[in-house]
């Protein structure tokens, strides 16, 4: 078998990977890309941590999708479409929005949890050029198979209200993808948000 090393498409920097990562990042030019599908440039943010922050920091990397959502048909009963009406911001049953799916190794229920609520409420945050030192989480997950998460994502989030929604039919449509990388800060309850 051979192996090639891997270099960066952009400057030519042999590129080092955490195990098992999807994604490549050069420590020299910051370029990510992915080679599943032939080289591809990945655009990615670094959120930077809140003043004053303390404890012990980590990155951990989320695709956020931006999509487009849209409600064909529905059957609703005893309420409405009370989070997904929050979600898409007014009346109308069709707009853009972006879905947060976290890209690390995770439980399923931490998935729910942390797709659900950064979806229903996006982080704001300052950006900042690099991880400072901070360790980063490795990316597990491609774009395609976030993409496929986003409809678990859409689905989680009504039906966690049970008894109401009936039946929901919709599109959603992945126009953009990018991986973010949110702080957080290690807690003996688990990590906590640190933007």
């Amino acid at each position: 078998m051979k192996i090639v090393q891997i270099k960066c498409p952009s400057c030519g920097t042999p590129i080092r990977m955490k195990n098992k990562e999807r994604i490549f990042l050069c420590d020299n030019c910051k370029m990510m890309h992915t080679r599943n599908h032939g080289i591809e440039s990945i655009d990615y943010e670094i959120a930077d941590f809140a003043p004053g922050t303390a404890g012990e920091r980590m990155y951990m990397p989320f695709w956020r999708l931006y999509c487009d959502f849209s409600i064909r048909s529905k059957n609703v009963e005893r309420g409405s479409f009370f989070r997904l009406s929050q979600w898409i911001k007014g009346d109308r049953d069709s707009g853009m929005l972006f879905v947060f799916i976290p890209a690390f190794d995770v439980s399923l229920e931490d998935f729910k949890i942390l797709s659900t609520r950064l979806t229903l409420n996006p982080p704001h945050y300052h950006t900042t050029m690099n991880f400072g030192g901070v360790p980063r989480m490795p990316v597990l997950l491609t774009k395609e198979e976030a993409q496929e998460l986003a409809d678990f994502v859409v689905v989680t989030i009504e039906a966690e209200k049970p008894g109401v929604l009936q039946y929901l039919d919709y599109s959603l449509i992945v126009k953009d993808e990018k991986i973010i990388y949110l702080p957080f800060i290690k807690t003996p309850s688990g990590p906590v948000l640190a933007v």
